[in-house]
């Protein structure tokens, strides 16, 4: 085995064990309070809308939506980056996010474009939207929320606002990503259309796109 391999099997075994370790202690930490204490420091507090990595991993995501979406529920919305960018691809964006600072950016974001993008302060994990959709997307906010014990529940709810036929779409880091968008198959009421690893010197990631039986 080369040693970059050897180096490269190391770092994802290295994650998977420190994200199972780590998800009795992530509720804890990063909650509605954590979230909100960051936004208010300033906007866009990952530099998303300037770095090249994620606009390269937006893109990818974009391109396994399926033509036929028309409804986008967006788990995780922040300040509506990605939200504008997923109107292409559908004609109505419900976004949700715990943080209430990064939902007022996001409002200034889209005051001017009517009916096509819906926003709402939610808490994923204790509370509840309205409506089914063509697609539920979960991209990089699964792993904040804890271990099987909140993805299990969280998985017959998407399932549950999504219409027959519907997908479900996850991107997150590799690794540990991978092991979270398994516990998305295990009652098998998704099936997997595609999945794809990309590997980047920034950090390796995962997208998956599953869909409602």
């Amino acid at each position: 085995m080369k040693f970059n391999d050897l180096l490269r099997r190391t770092k994802s075994n290295l994650e998977n064990l420190g994200w199972r370790l780590l998800t009795p202690f992530l509720q804890l930490y990063f909650n509605e309070k954590h979230f909100e204490e960051l936004y208010k420091k300033k906007p866009d507090p990952w530099n998303y809308e300037n770095y090249e990595f994620e606009k390269e991993k937006y893109q990818k995501t974009l391109e396994l939506i399926p033509s036929d979406v028309q409804t986008i529920w967006e788990v995780g919305c922040s300040e509506g980056l990605f939200t504008q960018l997923l109107l292409s691809k559908g004609k109505e964006v419900f976004g949700v996010d715990i943080s209430e600072t990064a939902l007022l950016r996001a409002q200034e974001r889209f005051k001017d474009f009517g009916d096509k993008i819906h926003l709402q302060k939610l808490d994923i994990t204790r509370e509840d939207i309205d409506g089914t959709f063509d697609l539920v997307l979960a991209s990089e906010i699964l792993y904040y929320l804890g271990g099987k014990n909140i993805l299990l529940p969280l998985e017959e709810k998407f399932y549950r606002h999504l219409r027959p036929g519907g997908y479900l779409l996850l991107c997150h880091f590799y690794p540990s990503g991978k092991i979270i968008h398994d516990i998305f198959r295990e009652n098998n009421r998704f099936q997997e259309v595609s999945e794809k690893v990309t590997h980047h010197p920034h950090r390796d990631y995962i997208i998956t796109l599953l869909k409602r039986q």
